[in-house]
């Protein structure tokens, strides 16, 4: 008889268990935003393509109010597909959704956010949202918010458009001050902590950010896809109409104009962190992690350093970008990474307070038309720099690696000349091995850093720099994969 209790209960938690992972199909969006907010739920959403364009799937709610529990500040919102449950998995693999970005428009001056994650633990795998049509928000919209822990986004396909400005990048202004009104959309925002974003591709043809950090901790970034579009300047100096022709082609870029023969990302940053976000009191952005990403023809790659961390950039690749390829912050690590540097540097420190970084890069050889003033900016101190090429090629264009200068500068300096460069760029004890051949070049604002080089040297006009030759047997070594 003592032996009846003990099976009974095992018996009682093997059905338990049986039934909390039964997955339960269902063939409508209404039915996945009724299970959205359920806790232990395992969820399949039947393949097809289904439409959100009823208003009624809008749940207006404030972010000041139980029981969605936010401490932020930001105006009411509406989100259509609300995951607050814990502790569940949707599999969407095989249905597509189509939002009418006409939807997003009906809602007046509010937060739009087409799917919102406040839920802990949660799975949503094979989430397909593409828009439908251009038409921007009120005020602004992101696909997805996720401000909950410990859940997962895999295998997302996420189709982003309708915006204004769309067609001039940044030019026009991307804040405070902007000569139009901005109403922007972005795509993947994370607020939460311990949050991953796997395996997701984003197609950011919209005025905002791909993949972006506000406020979220620990998250990590990996094996997805992100691209832009491009346009040159001469196509937008051609235009007869528009809202460029309308300021008269003024820019909030150095020189004040915009200028011709040049090239443009029309969205903004593939993956990039804030330094906090409007949740939770503003709290700080922790360490990220970004593994095996693709970033192509967004206005910067993978731009780091904004948070509070030590963060890491490994095995990717961001190619036809404008402002930057890679930034990261203090005792950062960019390892194993590459990028064409056609339009931009290929790796930019933010300000001249960056400190000991480890940074291993691979140079591709394709060039473009576009001049590329600086290869790399080096800014800050300690940081320790590789930088070789894709093996068995050579870039056919020179451009210098720069010490103690940024576009960073450059633009700070524009809207405030009299202001000290100082805040902005210098480099100090910092270190590369360049197996590029491409140049090397020391700033006024440049002292005890150190080049090993097979490339020559353009300028030195800082203080106490060394040029050392590189070794022939180093320099046939440079081709070889850094150990990780």
């Amino acid at each position: 008889m003592r032996f009846k209790l003990p099976y009974l209960s095992l018996c009682l938690i093997a059905l338990s268990t049986a039934y909390a992972s039964e997955t339960i199909e269902i063939d409508s969006l209404e039915a996945l935003a009724e299970y959205a907010h359920k806790d232990n739920v395992h969820v399949r959403l039947l393949p097809g393509t289904y439409q959100l364009s009823d208003s009624d799937m809008g749940l207006l709610f404030n972010m000041n109010e139980k029981p969605y529990g936010f401490t932020g500040s930001n105006p009411k919102s509406v989100t259509y597909l609300y995951f607050s449950g814990s502790d569940s998995s949707y599999d969407l693999t095989g249905a597509k959704i189509e939002m009418h970005s006409e939807l997003n428009a009906a809602y007046g001056y509010r937060e739009v956010y087409e799917v919102f994650v406040s839920g802990n633990r949660n799975t949503i795998k094979g989430l397909k949202l593409h828009d439908v049509g251009d038409t921007p928000a009120k005020h602004r919209a992101k696909a997805v918010c996720i401000i909950g822990n410990d859940n997962v986004l895999e295998g997302a396909d996420l189709y982003v458009q309708g915006s204004t400005p769309y067609g001039y990048g940044h030019l026009l202004g991307k804040g405070g001050g902007a000569f139009v009104p901005l109403r922007k959309h972005s795509c993947i925002l994370v607020c939460g902590e311990r949050n991953k974003i796997i395996g997701c591709k984003v197609k950011q043809h919209a005025f905002g950010h791909a993949i972006v950090m506000q406020g979220a901790v620990d998250t990590l970034v990996k094996d997805c896809y992100v691209e832009g579009e491009m346009r040159t300047t001469d196509d937008m100096l051609a235009e007869t109409e528009g809202l460029a022709f309308d300021v008269g082609f003024k820019s909030h870029y150095p020189p004040g104009k915009i200028m011709p023969g040049q090239i443009k990302c029309l969205a903004e940053d593939g993956v990039r962190t804030y330094a906090n976000g409007a949740f939770f009191g503003k709290r700080r952005t922790g360490p990220v992690e970004v593994i095996n990403c693709t970033v192509k023809n967004m206005r910067s790659g993978i731009t780091l350093g904004m948070e509070k961390g030590p963060s890491k950039i490994v095995n990717s690749t961001v190619i036809g970008y404008q402002e930057r390829g890679y930034s990261i912050g203090s005792n950062g690590k960019i390892l194993n990474c590459q990028g064409d540097a056609k339009y931009g540097p290929l790796l930019t420190f933010i300000g001249a307070r960056t400190k000991n970084c480890e940074i291993d890069l691979i140079l591709l050889p394709e060039t473009s038309e576009f001049a590329v003033p600086r290869l790399l900016e080096v800014n800050g101190s300690g940081h320790k720099i590789r930088l070789r090429n894709l093996e068995g090629t050579q870039r056919d264009r020179p451009a210098p690696i720069v010490f103690g200068e940024s576009d960073w500068g450059d633009i700070h300096l524009f809207r405030a000349p009299d202001s000290d460069p100082r805040n902005y760029s210098g480099a100090n004890d910092c270190t590369i091995v360049n197996e590029t051949n491409m140049p090397i070049a020391f700033s006024e604002l440049t002292q005890d850093c150190q080049a090993i080089t097979n490339g020559k040297l353009q300028k030195d006009l800082g203080q106490n720099n060394r040029v050392q030759r590189l070794p022939t047997i180093v320099a046939a070594l440079g081709n070889a994969d850094t150990a990780q």
